[in-house]
């Protein structure tokens, strides 16, 4: 059976898993949502431009961008929820 859609080209970028993150304790709590805010504004707009854009090396950059700020995101709550148990 022939496909309607081809399967998209496999890229490295798209393989790569962004590394664990932690934050060291000089970070406070509203420093950590301030930049939390800051970053998911930027993974909104990053999004939408994705989103437009045709595949290729710019839009899997985009993607990674996406991954990595996400990253950022998760280490930041965890940091905040460790802060609120001391």
């Amino acid at each position: 059976m022939k496909k309607l859609v081809p399967d998209p080209p496999v890229t490295d970028l798209l393989l790569l898993d962004p590394p664990n993150l932690s934050l060291i304790d000089s970070l406070s709590i509203d420093d950590c949502k301030r930049l939390t805010s800051a970053l998911t504004l930027s993974i909104e707009h990053t999004t939408t431009v994705l989103l437009g854009t045709d595949p290729g090396d710019t839009r899997n950059a985009m993607g990674m961008n996406i991954r990595v700020l996400c990253a950022v995101i998760n280490a930041l709550s965890e940091h905040v929820r460790q802060g609120g148990k001391r």
